[in-house]
């Protein structure tokens, strides 16, 4: 058990000693319904729509439910539409994430949340996105 339990610690250790000190350049925001931001990689991300099908944490629902949100990136001379969706599964695969290319560059574009989570909002509170873009 000791020897087991040491086995853990060194390769934990070990794990964390690994990680690599170069960074890619990431960029998360949180951009409200038809609103758009620049990302410092010159990506605008605007988010064309918001649908929020999330059970609230107060019912008891039979299924969980989905946010499906559709956004536009742009750079100056090109632009894509990209459609992800949190809680949502096509044959085992994930659909909050997908790899976008602009000016040939690609970019991987990832739906981290939708807020506010339904039943959880104040009235009147405006849904967001929050989204990353990574250039790969």
């Amino acid at each position: 058990m000791k020897w087991l339990s040491g086995f853990l610690i060194v390769g934990t250790t070990l794990f964390s000693a690994c990680k690599s000190s170069e960074t890619r350049p990431a960029d998360l925001i949180s951009v409200g319904l038809h609103q758009s931001a620049r990302l410092a990689s010159d990506v605008v991300v605007r988010v064309d729509s918001i649908q929020d099908s999330r059970c609230p944490p107060t019912y008891n629902c039979l299924v969980a439910g989905s946010a499906r949100v559709k956004l536009l990136l742009s750079t100056t001379t090109d632009s894509s539409t990209v459609r992800l969706a949190l809680g949502v599964y096509d044959n085992l695969k994930r659909l909050d994430s997908t790899g976008v290319s602009l000016n040939n560059q690609t970019y991987k574009v990832i739906l981290r949340d939708v807020n506010p989570y339904p039943g959880t909002g104040k009235p009147g509170q405006a849904q967001t996105a929050t989204v990353q873009v990574t250039k790969l």
